[in-house]
């Protein structure tokens, strides 16, 4: 942690009449100009975080340090931190421009300087045409985005966002997240999102950590997280996953060797997962068609998909989904199906929650 630009070392917070910790033991840390994603349910303490690092939430134990200096206990405005709210808090009765500007003023920039900061970061969010304009007359991404370019236009030690839930469609948060990941870039801002979509998540974040009931599930880059998960809540949060009964016979060079209830196979397991019962984690696309797969029943369902078909299988364990590339012509219901996968593919979990 020595060359982490943000650390959290054991954070808890606690309230009085709550038995469970708002936050508990948490540590953090992230190197400057990385993005870290906050992930979870909600009330697992993504929000929590955020108001911690911002010093609005006052750790019950545990030390915050930002660029080399200890925050435990500053005030917020001594931080050199930006927050952008789920609400996005913009002043209706000035411009686009002095909005984003408003955060230079407060810090004494002169108002020729202000304000071509002001322009220059506008023009990296994509919005420079809009810096006339009042809020009132913003749609909800443009808002947002607004919001975003005030925070960063201050260049930050450090930049939060708690993102709305629902702050736009589909299409509008993907287009808001990839001028996001830019002026991040370009900017080299240190930068924590808290988000209930995952997707979000893992498109803007170098690393991802996952909150269950104030505690730290597991953290790690977004590809680790959903190939490698950690535990079986960690395994269903991070996208759809089936999760199969079988019985750990050992370990090989090339990985583990399992005994499912339709056969033999084999996938990757941590070296000190011991032999015994296990759940094999397996995401719906990388099962295929196989004669000679572990996992056979009568097909269920049926969903064309475009590019892939979604058959579900049903099994006395329960229904297992694949995502089929090529499903095998004129394929129905009651037809029966075996399937397997690639062992690299495959990852062992416990059956503990």
């Amino acid at each position: 942690m020595d060359d982490a630009h943000l650390v959290m070392d054991r954070v808890t917070v606690r309230r009085k009449g709550r038995e469970r910790p708002v936050l508990d033991d948490i540590s953090l840390s992230l190197p400057r100009g990385a993005t870290l994603g906050l992930i979870g349910p909600e009330g697992a303490g993504k929000t929590a975080i955020l108001l911690v690092l911002a010093g609005f939430l006052r750790p019950t134990s545990g030390t915050v340090r930002l660029a080399g200096r200890d925050i435990t206990t500053a005030a917020p405005q001594t931080r050199d931190i930006a927050m952008v709210a789920r609400e996005d808090a913009l002043f209706p009765h000035i411009s686009v421009l002095d909005n984003v500007a408003f955060g230079l003023k407060m810090r004494g920039h002169s108002r020729e300087a202000r304000r071509a900061q002001a322009r220059a970061t506008l023009a990296a969010f994509g919005l420079g045409p809009l810096a006339d304009r009042h809020p009132g007359r913003l749609d909800a991404t443009e808002r947002r985005l607004v919001a975003l370019a005030r925070a960063i236009a201050c260049r930050p030690a450090l930049l939060l966002v708690d993102e709305p839930r629902d702050a736009a469609d589909a299409p509008q948060r993907e287009a808001a997240r990839a001028v996001l990941r830019t002026a991040l870039a370009d900017a080299d801002t240190t930068a924590i999102l808290a988000t209930h979509d995952r997707a979000a998540a893992f498109g803007l974040a170098d690393q991802v950590a996952l909150l269950r009931e104030g505690r730290l599930e597991q953290v790690g880059p977004p590809r680790d997280l959903f190939e490698r998960p950690a535990t079986r809540f960690a395994a269903t949060f991070t996208g759809p996953c089936n999760l199969l009964p079988a019985t750990l016979l050992g370990h090989t060079g090339a990985g583990a060797v399992l005994k499912l209830a339709g056969g033999m196979a084999n996938a990757q397991a941590r070296p000190e997962v011991p032999p015994g019962r296990v759940l094999v984690c397996l995401r719906p696309h990388r099962l295929r068609l196989d004669p000679e797969g572990p996992v056979r029943g009568p097909v269920e369902q049926i969903d064309y998909q475009g590019a892939l078909t979604r058959v579900t299988l049903r099994l006395p364990d329960g229904p297992v989904v694949a995502d089929l590339a090529q499903a095998p012509p004129g394929l129905a219901r009651g037809d029966e199906l075996s399937l397997g996968w690639n062992p690299a593919e495959a990852w062992l979990l416990p059956v503990a929650p």
